[in-house]
Formats: C-alpha cells, structure tokens, sequence
C-alpha cells in the first residue's frame, strides 16, 4: 500500500540491506529500529503502544522509552526464482519489562506465478492497512499507529498459511489475500512469573486492497476460537469476529487516510469500535500531520470495556538517508467513565485528559 507516506517493507528494506542482493546472492540482509521517549502528564495511569507491554509512560515513570523502542532484523533467501524464506526477528517491550527479542516472522514462500503466491510458517497477521509496516516506525509518517484501532487486534502474526492473488484491471490492480493459522499470547505478571496463556486457534480471515493511481481501499475479516485462561482451572472460550475497512487518497505532496475496525468478544468485552483519520502535507524534508481517533464499546456487560478518543499534531523529519526524527504530541481522554486503553490505572483517571509528548528517531539499515 502506497499511501500514508509510507514504503512497501520489501523495497524499503532492500535499499537499507546490510547485504545488497544481486544476482550471484542467495541472501540478503537488512534490520530496522526506533529509538524513543514518550513522556505523559498524569500519574494516574500508563500509556502503552502494545496490550502486551508491562508498563508505559505515566503511573510507572513520567518519561518511558520502551513504548516505542525497538530493534528488527530480517534475512531474506531466495533458493530460487519462485521459491524464498524469510526470517524476522524483533527485540521490544515485552510483558516481562524486558526487550527478548522473538521471531516476529518465519516463513517459505512459493510463487507459482508472479501474481500467485502462497506462504507456510509465522507471517504478518494482515488485519491493517500497515500490518506488513505496523513495527517499522520508519515506514509511516505517525510516531506509532493508533492505539484505538491497532490496539483492538493486538496480534500481529499468525502460525499457519497464506495465499495471495492479484489480479489486474486496466489501471487497477486487486490484491486477495486469504489466510489461516493460530498463535499463543504469553504474558508474566509483575514478579516475572509466567501468566496462564491464551490461545487463539482456528483463525481464518481474508483482505481485499484495491489500488488505482493515488488510490488505495481495503477490506478485511477475521474470525478465530479464542480462549482466555482467566484463573488456574478457569478458562473463558468466546468466538471472535472482526471487520476492518480503510482507505488511503495520497497524489504525493499530500496524503489522508482513514480505517475503521469492528471486533466483537461476546462476554469478554462489549463490541470495540475503532477508527482514525489522518492526514498531512509534505515540504521537503518536513512532514507536518494530524491524527484524530476514537475508540467506542457497546454497552453490554463484559469484563473489560475500552472507550477513548485522542487528538495528535506532530512532524516528521528526514534528517538524512534512512532515518527520520518525529516529534509527536497527543491529548488523550478516557470516555463513558472508562480507563480507554491505559494500564496499571490508579484512581483519579476517569474523566480526566492526558497529554503525551513523544520524541523518536526511526531508521532502517
């Protein structure tokens, strides 16, 4: 997807390769990062990028650099013109406060022919507009991607398959990408001790891009057998569904871009809305930017409700060839007398606002 300032992974990667591939080369090599500080206003409780991160800026430390700091490596083979590998492997904020890194991707990809391909093993879970880009802070212009929509699919990755098939009309090119597996979500408390895992299993999902000119939309569905291991001997099964649609209109000089996702854990939490729009105007090396979100929960009982909205201006600068400084600043406020998305929540933070002011410089290599 080209819209939203941002690279498709492959080439972005290529051009920063440790290892540039040619011809006589069976691997390549290339890696990504970001170095970041997020500093919030309230003590009251931690922002986190990820549901799977321990703590955040806030309640745990007014000044954090572990929400968006990150470190990628990825290595490519191509054992023959249909037939590639790639492993990527991730070091981040963990459950555990730590940055152990995991293998965020892990697969053999065949092309039968150059626009029908199928893929076995751990591949980008494709729920978004950016989920092949969502980790790679240098491929969009934003400091990290909107915790009301990003957030209600925490996953990124699934063990399993993929098959893809684009097909092409005129000037419009259609992506359908179709997809099943599972994955284990592994979680510590705060003494470091392991939490009862939960499991999501028969995962099947689809998403449609269409791309035109400056254009792009897509589509998406995803459904999977979710249990939540709530106690020792106490699990809680529900049946998961979720729907995603985006756009993107970006003629180069300028982008706007909006997603809206639905996803619905009956008796877990009430049906979680999310959406954002977002847009900007490039001048030379400066990127100015505006984000605006809106998390909403149904009003059915459940466990956990997640209700927020957050308004955001920042910038992006290209200091040089492959690294970008962005200075972001958000206002978020819990709604519907909800905590929204923060963690380790004290009380005093229902209905209160919240400024974040975030500092990051991304890069690949």
């Amino acid at each position: 997807m080209a819209g939203f300032g941002t690279v498709p992974l492959a080439l972005m990667l290529a051009a920063g390769a440790v290892h540039a591939q040619d011809a006589d080369s069976m691997f390549s090599y290339s890696g990504f990062g970001t170095v970041g500080a997020t500093r919030s206003s309230s003590g009251q409780g931690d922002f986190v990028s990820s549901l799977y991160q321990r703590s955040g800026a806030g309640a745990s430390r007014s000044w954090d650099v572990g929400t968006d700091t990150k470190l990628g490596a990825q290595a490519v083979a191509r054992f023959s013109d249909k037939l590639t590998g790639v492993v990527q492997v991730v070091a981040m904020a963990r459950s555990d406060n730590t940055y152990n890194p995991r293998f965020e991707w892990a697969n053999l990809q065949y092309a039968f022919t150059p626009d029908f391909k199928v893929r076995v093993g751990r591949t980008a879970l494709p729920t978004f507009m950016v989920s092949d880009t969502r980790l790679v802070g240098y491929a969009n212009t934003w400091a990290r991607p909107p915790v009301e929509v990003y957030s209600d699919i925490p996953m990124t990755n699934l063990d399993g398959f993929d098959a893809s098939y684009r097909s092409h009309f005129g000037s419009v090119i259609n992506t359908l990408q179709v997809y099943a597996g599972r994955t284990d979500i592994n979680t510590v408390d705060e003494r470091g001790q392991k939490t009862p895992t939960t499991t999501i299993r028969k995962a099947i999902g689809f998403s449609d891009t269409i791309e035109t000119g400056a254009w792009t939309a897509r589509i998406g569905y995803l459904q999977s057998d979710v249990t939540f291991a709530l106690a020792p001997g106490f699990d809680l099964k529900v049946a998961q569904k979720s729907y995603s649609v985006g756009a993107a209109y970006d003629p180069g000089a300028w982008f706007i871009q909006g997603e809206f996702t639905s996803v619905r854990l009956p008796g877990f939490t009430p049906t979680v809305n999310g959406s954002y729009v977002t847009g900007g105007y490039r001048l030379g090396n400066f990127t100015p930017y505006a984000i605006y979100a809106k998390g909403t929960s149904s009003n059915t009982p459940a466990l956990v409700s997640y209700d927020q909205k957050t308004a955001s201006v920042g910038v992006r600068w290209d200091a040089m060839k492959n690294v970008a400084v962005k200075l972001q600043a958000d206002r978020i406020e819990p709604l519907k007398g909800t905590t929204g998305y923060f963690t380790n929540v004290r009380p005093g933070l229902t209905g209160s606002k919240v400024n974040l002011v975030t500092v990051a410089v991304d890069f690949v290599f």
